[in-house]
This record gives C-alpha cells, structure tokens and sequence, in this order.
C-alpha cells in the first residue's frame, strides 16, 4: 500500500465527511446540511466522524491491545497528567483507541501492526520509550 492510501484511508477512519455527499443523498441544499451539521457538532451531539476501515485488508493483520502501568508519581514530577500522557501514545497512527482504565492497568491501548516486528517496534520504540511508563502487557487478537 503506498503513502497516498494510507493517507486517504487515515482520513477516512479520522472522520473526514463531505457535507456535499450527504446534501446530494439527502436532496437538501448544501447550505442547509452545512448548517445542521454545525449545530450538531457545536451542541456535542456529533463528537467526531469514522470510516469503517477494514484494517487487515488494509495491510495491518495484527491487532493487539496493549494494557499500560504508569508511575504517576514520575508523571507529577514532569508535569504531565494521565491524559497528556493518553493524548500523546494516541498521536501514533498505529494506537487506534486508547483509554484511562481502572484495575491492574492505567491505561488500555488498541494498537494495529503490519507485522510481528513492527508491533514490536511500536511497543518498544514509541510506548515504552515514554516517560512514566513501567509496564506492558501485550494481548494478540485472535480473529
């Protein structure tokens, strides 16, 4: 898969909607779906828009969900919160969801790989590698 559709499939699944495409399905002038859909967003009620990407056929076959433990304590000490530090594993296009979690973990990633090696690339490389983690627990999806 090259670069462009990477791009364009990274779009698709970060929500990138034409409002002329809903106005032509919908018979409505353009405006007024501009318009609505503004108000929607402004009011809370759409948070956000998704493709429904197939990843495998996409050329990542691998899914995995990554189980984070922090020192929180370290975190203090370099100003970051949980959720800066949440915000920034989930600025890799690899790690697809992310969430603060209770119970033996801190945080609970969905992360999707090419390969064996290049999800231990993004473990190793990107979400051990920062500050405040101590800890993984890596789980492969089986289907």
């Amino acid at each position: 898969m090259d670069e462009l559709t990477e791009e364009i499939i990274v779009k698709l699944d970060s929500g990138t909607v034409k409002y002329t495409d809903i106005a032509k399905k919908l018979n409505e002038p353009l405006s007024t779906i501009h318009f609505r859909m503004k108000k929607l967003e402004k009011e809370g009620v759409i948070r956000n828009y998704k493709g429904d990407i197939d990843w495998k056929k996409a050329g990542y076959p691998i899914t995995a969900y990554i189980f984070v433990n922090i020192d929180v304590d370290l975190l203090k000490k370099i100003h970051k919160t949980q959720d800066d530090l949440l915000n920034e594993l989930l600025g890799l296009m690899y790690i697809r969801e992310g969430s603060l979690i209770t119970g033996e973990a801190d945080i609970l990633l969905k992360v999707i790989a090419k390969s064996s090696e290049h999800l231990k690339e993004i473990l190793l490389g990107f979400i051990d590698s920062k500050h405040g983690v101590v800890k993984t627990k890596t789980s492969l999806v089986l289907d």
